[in-house]
């Protein structure tokens, strides 16, 4: 990082607390939010029930809590807990579209608290209040929606943790909702060491601020994770929901390309290997979803079975690393152009899918089964079509994701004080989320919203850095 602790910047930083929330752009641009979601509360009543994996999420049948061994136990606390409130799902959503809004107002603080023009922190802010996508989520009993709410939150709380000098509190609180965000998408713990290594190089002049930044940005992460595998210890659980499936998910990584040629498979594994070229091969997920495929028929689905395929798919990318490494490659452009590759079946969820014109069978199954835990599931929708024309509209994708990874780079070279530590937090932040999924399993469409907001501040940082030094040159 270049000259990233400029005392003179960062004591000139605002204050970035609760009383910058009165300006009034900001507060026309929270209303706007407020507004758009109970609108949305009164056209598409009471959530959108596409995805079988909701009643999953609400343990429905008596589920148990630390039962499922593809999904943390997180999001399922936080359904149980306003279950417990109420039993009527639009009360569950309305608090999900409050969650929503929060994350607005957290970006704002933050940017604030780098000492960004308040007009200027009001367009980050605006991409949860604003987008389609947003929105959507918060409408879905899943968790991807409590996932970017917990994960933008923490690196924003790291944000006053940092500037304009070490507060231990806010560092650890930022830590702690990370490690939540891991409790909910395990990828959130991609997080964590993202924290500490900007906390170390921010304070690097400094040996005791690092030992004390670093403890701070990385141990309440694991003393979280700590907490969760105790519950589950107490409770008698049967499965973390964190990495009980990781060998299965690093088998479909690497089954499209294997080459048996190339690397001994596992003992029992050999009937894994394909003789089709890789142009004819499915997606990742067809190795996990599609139940006439070799792996399901052969291989009970479970974590039982997972270890010996992880092995299978560990010799694959380790003798076929720049298969591996294409792979990967063609995933991360996705989020820039999904058209890539599209023709590949079971290679991810499609943003058509993901959108309020979208309704299929499923709903009926699901919509039936969430009746068993919940009263007023009916779904009524009115105004399809605006709906998905607003989301269509407002949807952070492509040259914007394109342009605003430009700026976040160019502003990296450009930028010193607490612009640079922003650029590097946020869009290292925003990297890790875009990046894990295609790494250790496959692209998916929905994987590409919660770090939209991420990349969103590096990239409007990334400006704010280029204009400065313009003006810092002109002065001259």
């Amino acid at each position: 990082m270049v000259e990233i602790n400029s005392r003179s910047e960062i004591s000139s930083a605002p204050s970035g607390n609760w009383r910058e929330l009165r300006y009034e752009p900001f507060l026309i641009l929270l209303g706007t939010g407020l507004f758009l979601r109970i609108l949305l509360m009164l056209l598409y009543f009471p959530a959108i029930m596409i995805f079988v994996d909701s009643p999953r999420y609400a343990r429905i049948n008596n589920w148990p809590l630390f039962g499922d061994f593809w999904m943390p136990a997180g999001y399922p606390m936080l359904l149980q807990l306003l279950h417990a409130i109420s039993n009527r799902l639009w009360v569950t959503i309305a608090f999900q579209h409050l969650l929503g809004v929060s994350t607005g107002v957290f970006l704002f603080l933050a940017l604030r608290r780098l000492g960004v023009a308040r007009w200027i922190a009001c367009i980050p802010a605006a991409v949860p209040l604003l987008s389609g996508d947003q929105l959507f989520q918060e409408h879905t009993v899943m968790s991807d929606f409590f996932f970017t709410v917990l994960a933008t939150a923490g690196v924003c709380v790291a944000i006053r943790g940092l500037v304009p000098t070490l507060q231990l509190k806010w560092l650890a609180a930022g830590s702690i909702l990370i490690g939540a965000a891991g409790l909910t998408r395990n990828i959130g713990f991609a997080l964590v060491p993202v924290l500490g290594i900007c906390s170390v190089v921010w304070f690097r002049q400094s040996r005791r601020r690092i030992y004390l930044a670093l403890v701070a940005a990385t141990l309440p992460a694991l003393l979280v994770l700590a907490c969760y595998w105790g519950a589950f210890v107490l409770t008698h659980g049967r499965y973390l929901g964190l990495s009980d499936m990781r060998g299965w998910n690093l088998y479909a990584r690497a089954a499209p390309f294997a080459d048996c040629r190339k690397f001994t498979p596992p003992a029992g594994t050999e009937i894994l290997c394909e003789q089709r070229p890789p142009s004819e091969r499915p997606g990742p997920f067809g190795y996990v979803w599609d139940l006439s495929s070799t792996p399901r028929r052969m291989f009970v689905l479970g974590p039982e079975s997972s270890r010996k395929l992880g092995v299978f798919g560990q010799r694959a990318i380790l003798h076929q690393p720049l298969d591996y490494l294409q792979a990967v490659v063609i995933d991360l452009t996705k989020y820039i152009d999904p058209l890539v590759a599209s023709r590949q079946r079971y290679g991810g969820t499609p943003r058509e899918i993901l959108s309020f014109a979208y309704r299929n069978d499923s709903e009926k199954l699901v919509v039936d089964a969430m009746a068993k835990g919940y009263r007023g599931v009916n779904v009524r929708l009115r105004g399809q079509q605006i709906l998905a024309f607003y989301q269509d509209a407002f949807r952070l994708d492509g040259l914007i994701i394109l342009t605003l990874l430009f700026f976040t780079v160019l502003g990296l070279v450009k930028a010193h004080g607490p612009i640079c530590l922003g650029i590097w937090l946020f869009g290292l932040s925003a990297l890790a989320l875009y990046a894990t999924p295609v790494i250790v399993m496959s692209y998916d469409y929905r994987y590409g919203m919660p770090p939209q907001a991420l990349l969103a501040v590096s990239g409007v940082l990334g400006i704010v850095a280029l204009a400065q030094r313009k003006q810092s040159d002109s002065c001259r």
